[in-house]
């Protein structure tokens, strides 16, 4: 954008007088209406202010250095920006034409590294623009942040191991009264059990169905399917969730899938997926869809009803 010869004077003018120390200071006004503002990494915080009249001149003095070419007003026309780099400043100077209604965004990028790396100020048109902004950025180094994600990891990686290990204690459910405490049988009601014998899979799934049954709680609106199957391929798989869906593609809600193991190559082993339904929400043909942990992949037994 050009800048015409009176303004683009004033603005050097305004860039070569303001001082390019900024004070550490919380958000606040001191005289000459100059207000000092600091930047964290806090993304959590609202977009930061700034008031700007037409034809005055408001500067922004950073304690930071700025990334060439890195400071970006919205709607130029409208804003004339000037930028001095190597003092950390940048003035604005608005236009006449400058609706007083319309609210635009100046960006500013800095170039040192550290985070935050950049800030978007909202400019809000004003009767009494702010002469000058002393902008103080606390910086928080991109390291700091690796260390972070590097301690979340290691805490992860410990309770994944813990889970494993209580797992490993108690690798089956209780005995027979654990059915009478999750109420899925009593009061004279049991279990309905149903062999599949029509269900089908996708070519070349990893996971073979060799054999398949589904079970009715009625007494606790529950239902549950049971697969057993064979691993074929040559990474381990672990089920980390399922979706059962009816030809209409109404979704049931699934409340739990056992086990969490990971199953090894050649292993045959058994499914469970307990689903909450009753009877006329699962009358039909369903189709059994078994996720990977990770989201790597998916298993998809077709033909499932329920007695």
């Amino acid at each position: 954008m050009s800048i015409s010869p009176p303004r683009r004077a004033l603005l050097l003018a305004l860039l070569a007088g303001v001082p390019a120390a900024a004070q550490p200071a919380s958000e606040q006004r001191g005289a000459a209406n100059e207000r000092h503002l600091e930047l964290t990494a806090d993304s959590t915080r609202p977009q930061p202010e700034v008031r700007i009249s037409p034809g005055r001149a408001t500067t922004l003095v950073f304690n930071a250095p700025l990334l060439p070419g890195g400071v970006q007003v919205e709607d130029e026309h409208l804003v004339t920006l000037a930028v001095n780099e190597s003092r950390s400043l940048v003035t604005l100077l608005p236009s006449d034409s400058t609706p007083p209604d319309k609210s635009l965004s100046l960006t500013v990028r800095f170039a040192d590294g550290a985070v935050p790396e950049s800030v978007i100020f909202r400019l809000v048109p004003h009767p009494r623009a702010e002469r000058q902004v002393r902008v103080y950025r606390q910086p928080r180094s991109a390291d700091s942040y690796k260390q972070e994600a590097e301690q979340e990891r290691e805490r992860a990686e410990r309770c994944e191991a813990e889970l494993a290990r209580t797992q490993a204690e108690q690798p089956h459910p209780e005995g027979l009264v654990s059915l009478f405490a999750a109420e899925l049988v009593g009061q004279g009601h049991g279990l309905q059990e149903k062999t599949l014998t029509a269900t089908t899979q996708r070519p070349g799934e990893i996971l073979r169905v060799k054999h398949s049954f589904s079970y009715r709680a009625e007494h606790a609106g529950r239902v549950v399917v049971e697969l057993w199957v064979t691993h074929t391929g040559h990474q381990p798989w672990t089920l980390e969730g399922a979706e059962l869906m009816n030809t209409q593609g109404t979704r049931l809600n699934v409340l739990r899938v056992w086990p969490s193991q990971p199953i090894s190559p050649g292993d045959r082993r058994q499914l469970v997926v307990e689903v909450e339904a009753t009877e006329k929400q699962s009358r039909g043909t369903f189709l059994l869809e078994l996720r990977e942990a990770g989201g790597a992949g998916t298993v998809t037994v077709r033909g499932v009803t329920f007695p």
